[in-house]
């Protein structure tokens, strides 16, 4: 998957295609469509010190991209379309329109990963090849921080520390009880999971916390935190995270130069760049906003979108 900035970049340009309606929506719940751009990623941040948690919260981000995702994804859409949820907290409205919000934002992740995995993957494939000695997560991880830092410098001419609009996921602590209650009940339902609000808002917390560090690297507390947090941690390894460490790379990373790559899961051939994929991608989803549009509207049935995406 792209990291942090390419996907908050990506849901702005999503953005900038909804009808007008959708985006006045977001408009009001702007910071809640920002942490939706991040997926379920915020799952693998959970805690400082991983050590002394013996939890598997980390570990729910990898579920939900893997495992029935889009029954995950629907019956988000259907708990947004509830009329009794948090209403002691909330009118129907506000209710709705803090889910839609989250939820367009959530669809922008998802179409992304979708769409630049393969790509991804076959460059984390070539990358195993010359480095044989760094784990798949770690490569993973680089390839993701290159793209940031590339796709950031060609769409706004700055670098990531120039960079702190996709840090804007500051929600209020009510839109936060919505965020906890969707997230408890969708991986109960979905996948059997017991989560409580405080393992949530844990996550998020400490995810806005890492990301900002990530972004300020050059301070000593922040090296120091970071390289603690890389030593702990379960199941990532933040060093390749950080935007003046990355080091595994490939010429022409973006394939500019239309080079052949190889789905690694299909195995069919392509020469299609990133650019050209977040294009398309782009296509895809606002295709897929006029359908989930017209299902809040009562017009369509839930069953319009299927996510192919693997890890």
């Amino acid at each position: 998957m792209p990291r942090a900035i390419t996907h908050y970049l990506f849901a702005n340009d999503c953005f900038n295609n909804l009808d007008i309606k959708t985006q006045n929506i977001i408009k009001k719940n702007i910071n809640v469509y920002n942490l939706g751009s991040q997926g379920s990623n915020f799952f693998n941040y959970y805690n400082d010190l991983s050590f002394l948690n013996k939890k598997n919260t980390s570990l729910l981000s990898a579920l939900i991209h893997n495992k029935d995702t889009n029954i995950f994804f629907n019956n988000m859409v259907m708990y947004c379309n509830s009329k009794n949820n948090l209403e002691h907290l909330f009118n129907d409205t506000n209710f709705k329109n803090v889910c839609i919000s989250y939820i367009y934002g959530f669809l922008s992740h998802y179409i992304l990963d979708e769409y630049a995995h393969p790509y991804i993957y076959s460059l984390q494939k070539t990358l195993k090849e010359k480095y044989k000695y760094k784990s798949a997560v770690a490569l993973h991880k680089s390839i993701e921080t290159h793209i940031d830092k590339l796709i950031l410098f060609k769409f706004k001419s700055l670098k990531p520390y120039d960079f702190k609009d996709y840090l804007n996921i500051d929600i209020s602590n009510d839109d936060l009880l919505v965020i906890c209650d969707m997230y408890s009940y969708l991986l109960s339902y979905v996948y059997n999971k017991k989560i409580t609000y405080d393992d949530i808002k844990k996550s998020y917390y400490t995810f806005k916390k890492v990301e900002k560090k990530l972004n300020t690297s050059y301070n000593l507390f922040s090296k120091i935190y970071l390289n603690i947090k890389n030593t702990t941690v379960k199941n990532s390894f933040i060093d390749n995270e950080i935007y003046s460490n990355y080091s595994h790379c490939v010429n022409d990373l973006l394939n500019e130069n239309h080079s052949v790559w190889v789905d690694p899961i299909t195995l069919k051939k392509h020469n299609c760049s990133f650019l050209d994929i977040y294009n398309n991608s782009l296509d895809i989803f606002l295709d897929t906003s006029i359908k989930l549009d017209s299902y809040f509207k009562n017009k369509s049935s839930i069953d319009f979108l299927e996510f192919k995406i693997s890890y």
